[in-house]
């Protein structure tokens, strides 16, 4: 990533946030899976929803505070629901407002619920799959999985398309 935004000029910007949109976020992901092999079908699968979240919020972090210029106190608190809608509205985007914002937040209460609760559903992921009920442990990680790589790639693009927009671009 740039060190500073306020060095690039705004068609400089704008022509990184145009490449951006041909980013691979499951990239990680996908290597994962491939190593994990048939035996380890659904571990990889798990580990995998966390790569992706990872490499969707590394990238996420990346265009916004390009095309906002914001400063390392804001790209760091941008990753924070509360934070992320504040600091958008604030610049006119509505964040929620986004195809595939609830995706972004539920893929990051699954890979907080794998790294920190043990995969175990937690309230607010309850009937997120109907295969999933609160308080048990996470399971078919490879179909939650499928449903989430989609549509965290479709929320990148949507993202990218209204930092582009706010520079005039297309």
């Amino acid at each position: 990533m740039t060190d500073s935004s306020a060095s690039l000029s705004d068609i400089e910007i704008l022509d990184i946030l145009q490449s951006m949109k041909s980013d691979e976020l499951n990239v990680e992901a996908k290597k994962i899976i491939r190593d994990g092999g048939k035996a380890g079908r659904q571990e990889a699968h798990k580990q995998a929803l966390v790569a992706l979240n990872d490499s969707f919020e590394e990238k996420f972090v990346e265009a916004v505070t390009l095309a906002l210029d914001l400063n390392e106190a804001q790209a760091k608190k941008i990753r924070y629901k509360k934070d992320r809608i504040r600091i958008l509205k604030v610049r006119g985007i509505d964040y929620l407002a986004i195809d595939g914002a609830e995706t972004a937040q539920v893929l990051a209460q699954i890979a907080q619920a794998i790294t920190r609760e043990d995969a175990t559903v937690t309230r607010d992921l309850h009937n997120i799959f109907p295969f999933w009920k609160e308080g048990w442990p996470m399971v078919q990680f490879d179909s939650a999985y499928k449903t989430l790589e989609e549509d965290i790639s479709i929320h990148y693009q949507a993202v990218l398309d209204q930092l582009i927009h706010l520079y005039g671009g297309n």
